[in-house]
């Protein structure tokens, strides 16, 4: 009778509990409207404070998107707090009262702990931050989003340590001579319009603006009647509106209106220009004509000629100039912003080459298409170029919210979804109506840019400073290249791109089994071996493939000779012209890359799953039967010429080299020529010596081949199996070379005047490789030293000090001989020193007393996750099997990576570190704008 009694009690509890659960479920959903869907994505508002909802639902594997997106961005600001949006941007990751380092609980610590991947970018009409997570922490993401919405801290003293690490990244745009010519256009062409401003602002706003000035302008637009929150992947509905509900529902809506800038630019009454005059090695043109905003009805059409005259082998730019060898290249661009833009043409040339003449030469291309129109066959090929691609960028839920994003701040989200149709509809006469409406003359703005003499680069010896006293650590996170020193050589291409919607499926998660029980499937395809896996991707796929080359470093060929001869097979084959061969491509949306590495030929494509035979023929063409025209060959030497000399101004470059020889012997793999050395093999090497080393090393001796999507095994084996019957074996010899022993330490100086931002680079030859037993627990070790945002060189060097926009440490070479281990960091010439010092802090700290336990916790944690959500494209799953099956590995190893990084203890790592850094024995290469004893130029 009690046990019947307890039953009936228990059995009312639970109906109770469930129908109260079901009201709190009811009146959570009720606050939710939806407003709209369109293909596969749902629009909700959240009534009680006006927050719209993107969703895009899909439950097929555990990873999604969280992102908001705040309509405020750079067109916002006015003279005085210019670089305001970016700077707050910066400052909402430094903490709430939740979420703080001091706390123990950081904003970047607690997402890249579960191996997120995340960032946040400001940009004209908005800013945005997003997380790609594991599902199971959808609501860590909400909470995180919904706190800084309104409770960031702001603090004074983190907007001082922070300015000079915004100045910095200003700085390092400041040494880019397009980035530098860009700006300036954008100034001049948009004189009242706020357009005018640069997204990161003006190096005195930057410098001078007050945090009561940030505090204003983020109590004026961070509210959620401002923003939309997408979700993107594997979610229940009824789960995410309680989860927002609670989080978000706690918000107001702003309690005034938010501000809109209502400047109109006044009517351009002439053409404008300005010249640049700055070091540098290469001249440059840009002209860009007033258009307007993205949701116009011109702008596809805009677009469409954009393409036509700048993109690919067959644009009118490539016709005009590069072919003739008046210009080592040139593009063309619509922007898409919201309210107005530009089109804007650019031409790069030898400073030889007269600007004006140049000019004129532009121009006369320009009023040619005006008079002549453009073909509608050249019209269908881009836009089915460009519809190709939108289903080929459909490709990870990261992706999705990157091109979602830029439809939001352009107006209409929807754009995203009706962008292809759109374009579709435009025709000949609506490309030659909008050049002759808006490539005026009178509303262009053209800009030059003048390579002044950057005076010589020298080195000296020195010793290297003595350290300074630790300092309280802190940190900061953006820099989304961090993610790369973050990840192994095998999850570097997994890192997701911003560019892509709708197929939302992660590839590693949804690979199909196969009735064997394998995820895999490996065949000899002739003599090719290729790898499979079916995953949940749709209609499309990625392919990439390799073979091995390396027996070249054994002979005393000329080391440009590889990259010359991938550069070579896109210039036309004995079947098809380069111009033929480009427009097949084009057509289906599809851009082969072949590229020389050291010791192989690396090869890969994205394409639809009914396109992979024509694609696997083409790649077939370009390789095995290359053209090797000697006027393509002149043309190629050219711009490899100028792409070289590039790098003599160029800091990073530079330091890089010097770090290299410094630590490698001449004709080591991982020894780096100088630029002079280049220049000079490059003017010695001959057609033939290219036609001999494609006839040695090109064949099918050693090739890998892997596909990853919605793969048609049959079909792919009979695609390769045709095009490549026949082809020679090429050559598997391996490289041959002494590994140099540990150099005496040493400090270098490379002087580049007039760079306003210097990089720093100390390394050390380790001899480690990726097989030996070492490397894993070295790995680790050296992530937790300065491999991504949580790094200590980050929380300190940058956080806390302030003093860089960028500093990692990383281990490099190890795949094929013996690695180095480096820390690369940019600082303020003025700033250098200090910057050096504080950086060789946390180094002796690292060595002399390890790591903890539970750093290596944290960076097993964010290792594994992020390793994960890496793999979630077929780009970067075909990139890891790659990867492991060039090394030797099967397959499978795919799901042994983790198991060795669980595997590595404490007492391994710290005895790494012990083992292969010698404090005494480090290499510091200072290279910029400093003299040869390191101090600042005057």
């Amino acid at each position: 009778m009690i046990l019947k009694t307890q039953i009936k009690t228990t059995i009312f509890l639970l109906s109770v509990a469930i129908t109260v659960q079901s009201v709190s479920a009811q009146k959570s959903n009720s606050k939710f409207t939806k407003v709209q869907e369109l293909g596969g994505i749902q629009e909700y508002l959240y009534q009680p404070n006006g927050m719209n909802l993107l969703l895009v639902q899909d439950n097929s594997a555990p990873v999604v998107t969280v992102q908001i997106v705040y309509r405020v961005g750079s067109k916002h600001e006015v003279s005085g707090n210019t670089g305001s949006t970016h700077l707050l941007e910066h400052l909402n990751f430094k903490g709430t009262p939740t979420f703080n380092k001091k706390n123990g609980n950081a904003i970047f610590s607690v997402l890249q702990g579960i191996g997120a991947q995340m960032n946040a970018t400001t940009w004209n009409d908005r800013t945005n931050y997003y997380e790609t997570i594991p599902s199971d922490k959808i609501e860590l993401a909400l909470h995180i989003e919904s706190d800084r919405m309104r409770n960031s801290l702001l603090l004074k003293e983190d907007k001082d340590a922070e300015m000079t690490v915004v100045r910095n990244e200003f700085e390092r745009g400041e040494n880019n001579p397009n980035s530098v010519l860009s700006k300036e256009i954008w100034a001049t062409a948009y004189m009242a319009h706020t357009y005018h401003h640069s997204t990161i602002g003006w190096r005195s706003d930057i410098e001078n603006m007050p945090i009561e000035t940030l505090r204003k302008f983020y109590n004026t637009y961070y509210w959620p009647n401002n923003a939309t929150l997408t979700i993107i992947g594997d979610f229940q509905k009824e789960s995410l509106f309680k989860l927002v509900d609670k989080y978000f529902g706690k918000i107001t809506k702003a309690p005034n209106d938010m501000p809109q800038p209502y400047t109109t630019e006044p009517e351009q009454l002439g053409p404008r220009r300005v010249v640049i005059k700055k070091p540098g090695q290469q001249s440059m043109i840009t002209v860009g004509y007033k258009i307007p905003g993205r949701l116009h009805a011109d702008l596809p059409a805009l677009k469409i000629l954009s393409e036509i005259i700048g993109s690919g082998q067959s644009s009118v730019i490539n016709k005009t100039f590069v072919d003739t060898g008046l210009a080592y290249f040139g593009y063309a661009d619509a922007s898409n912003y919201k309210e107005v833009g530009l089109l804007t043409i650019a031409l790069g040339f030898d400073p030889s080459k007269s600007h004006e003449d140049i000019n004129v030469k532009l121009s006369e291309m320009v009023e040619g298409i005006k008079s002549d129109g453009v073909q509608q066959e050249d019209i269908d090929r881009i836009v089915a170029k460009l519809n190709a691609k939108t289903i080929l960028s459909r490709d990870g839920s990261g992706s999705i919210a990157g091109q979602l994003t830029e439809a939001i701040a352009g107006g209409d989200w929807k754009d995203y979804i009706n962008g292809s149709e759109r374009l579709s509809k435009v025709t000949a006469a609506d490309v030659k109506r909008v050049a002759n409406t808006y490539l005026l003359e009178d509303q262009s703005t053209t800009g030059y840019f003048v390579p002044k003499n950057p005076g010589t680069s020298t080195a000296s010896q020195q010793k290297a400073s003595n350290l300074i006293q630790d300092t309280d650590a802190k940190y900061f996170f953006r820099d989304p290249n961090h993610l790369k020193e973050a990840y192994s050589n095998e999850v570097k291409s997994a890192i997701v791109s911003q560019s892509n919607l709708l197929e939302v499926t992660s590839a590693y998660e949804s690979i199909e089994i196969t009735a064997k029980g394998e995820k895999f499937i490996r065949k000899q395809v002739g003599n090719i071996d290729v790898v499979t896996a079916k995953t949940g991707a749709k209609d499309f796929l990625t392919v990439k493939a390799s073979f091995n080359t390396a027996g070249y470093l054994n002979t005393t060929g000329n080391e440009l000779v590889p990259s010359l001869v991938a550069q070579m097979l896109s210039k036309g084959t004995t079947k098809n012209s380069k111009i033929q061969l480009s427009q097949k491509l084009e057509k289906l949306g599809v851009s082969i890359s072949i590229n020389a590495q050291t010791h192989k030929i690396s090869i890969g494509f994205k394409c639809l799953k009914q396109d992979l035979t024509t694609v696997i023929n083409l790649l077939a063409e370009e390789l095995r039967y290359p053209l090797f025209d000697e006027k393509e060959f002149g043309l190629l030497k050219q711009r490899f010429s100028n792409s070289i000399k590039q790098s003599l101004t160029d800091p990073g470059a530079q330091g890089s080299i010097a770090l290299s020889q410094a630590i490698y012997p001449k004709g080591h793999s991982n020894y780096s020529t100088s630029t002079q050395e280049s220049l000079d093999d490059l003017e010695k090497v001959a057609l033939q010596e290219l036609k001999t080393f494609h006839k040695t090393y090109f064949g099918l001796a050693d090739m890998h081949v892997v596909a990853v999507g919605d793969v048609d095994n049959k079909a792919l084996y009979t695609a390769l199996e045709k095009a490549f019957k026949g082809w020679g074996s090429g050559i598997t010899e391996t490289a041959k070379y002494k590994n140099p022993s540990k150099s005496a330490g040493a400090t270098e100086v490379v002087t580049i005047p007039q760079k306003p931002s210097a990089e720093m680079y100390i390394g050390q030859y380790t001899g480690i490789q990726r097989m030996d037993k070492d490397f894993m627990p070295f790995y680790i070790g050296t992530g937790i030293l300065g491999g991504g945002f949580s790094g200590r060189l980050m929380q300190t060097v940058r956080d806390n000090d302030g003093l860089t926009y960028s500093i990692s440490a990383s281990h490099s070479g190890h795949t094929y001989s013996g690695g180095y281990w480096k820390v690369n960091a940019s600082f303020n010439p003025t700033l250098f020193q200090k910057g050096l010092d504080a950086t060789m802090v946390q180094i002796k700290k690292w060595v002399n007393n390890g790591i903890t336990k539970e750093e290596l916790a944290s960076q097993k944690t964010n290792l594994t996750g992020s390793y994960k959500v890496g793999l979630s494209t077929t780009g970067g799953l075909a990139g890891a099997l790659l990867s492991f099956i060039e090394r030797g590995l099967e397959p499978t190893y795919i799901d042994q990576y983790t198991k060795e990084i669980e595997a590595v203890t404490l007492e391994q790592v710290n005895a790494s570190i012990k083992k292969y850094i010698d404090l005494n024995k480090l290499i510091i290469i200072k290279s910029g704008s400093l003299n040869e004893n390191g101090e600042p130029l005057n």
